[in-house]
C-alpha cells in the first residue's frame, strides 16, 4: 500500500460519483399534479364565466315616477279603466314606445302591477304643461320648468287600482336586453 492510498479518507470511486452528481442539471419542481389540475380547472371556470358574461342577456329598465289619473279624467278615455302619467328624463324619450311592458309600484304601499305603455307624448315637455294637459295642477313648485318625457300607462279596470287615484307611483319600463358584460362594464358591444 502506498502512502497516498493510506492517507485518503474516501475511496476514489466514491469521489468520482460525488463529483458527477454535482455536474448534473437539476430542474426545480414548480408544483404537483393536484396543483396543475386545480390551475386548469380554474382556467376552465374563467373561460365559462367569460362566455356567460358575453352571451348572457339581462333586461334594461328605465325608471321614472308618475301619478295615477283614475277613471274620471276627461282627457283620457276611461273605457280601459284607470290610467297613470309617468315622467322620465328627457334623454330617455327615444327609448320609450307604446306597448312596452311596465311595472308600476304604488308609493306608500308594496302593491305593484304589470301593465303596458298606452301612449308616449312626442318629444319632451315641461312638467306643468304635461299635468295641465290631463287636468292636473302642479301648484307652487320649483319644478315647473323641468323638461320631462311623458308616457300614459293603462292600468286597467282592476279594482286594486281604484283606491290609488291621485297617488304617486314608481315606474320601471322594460325597453330591451343587453349582454351581461355590457351591463357590468358599461362598454357597448354589438
Amino acid at each position: 500500500m502506498t502512502t497516498t492510498q493510506r492517507h485518503a479518507i474516501f475511496r476514489e470511486k466514491a469521489l468520482k460519483h460525488y463529483t458527477q452528481g454535482r455536474k448534473k442539471d437539476v430542474l426545480p419542481s414548480f408544483g404537483s399534479i393536484s396543483a396543475g389540475f386545480f390551475a386548469w380547472l380554474l382556467l376552465g371556470f374563467l373561460i365559462a364565466t367569460a362566455l356567460v358574461a358575453w352571451y348572457g342577456q339581462v333586461p334594461i329598465f328605465l325608471s321614472g315616477s308618475g301619478i295615477v289619473l283614475g277613471n274620471n279624467n276627461q282627457a283620457v278615455s276611461s273605457a280601459n279603466g284607470a290610467n297613470a302619467l309617468a315622467f322620465f328624463s328627457p334623454d330617455q324619450a327615444s327609448q320609450l314606445s307604446a306597448g312596452d311592458t311596465v311595472r308600476v309600484q304604488f308609493e306608500n304601499s308594496n302593491t305593484h302591477i304589470d301593465s303596458t305603455i298606452a301612449q308616449v307624448l312626442p318629444g319632451t315637455t315641461d312638467l306643468t304643461s304635461a299635468l295641465a294637459r290631463y287636468g292636473l295642477k302642479l301648484g307652487a313648485s320649483t319644478a315647473s320648468g323641468q323638461q320631462v318625457a311623458v308616457a300614459l300607462i293603462a292600468l286597467g279596470s282592476d279594482a286594486s287600482t281604484q283606491g290609488y287615484t291621485g297617488s304617486t307611483i314608481v315606474v320601471e319600463v322594460n325597453v330591451g336586453t343587453q349582454s351581461l358584460f355590457s351591463a357590468l362594464t358599461g362598454i357597448k358591444i354589438s
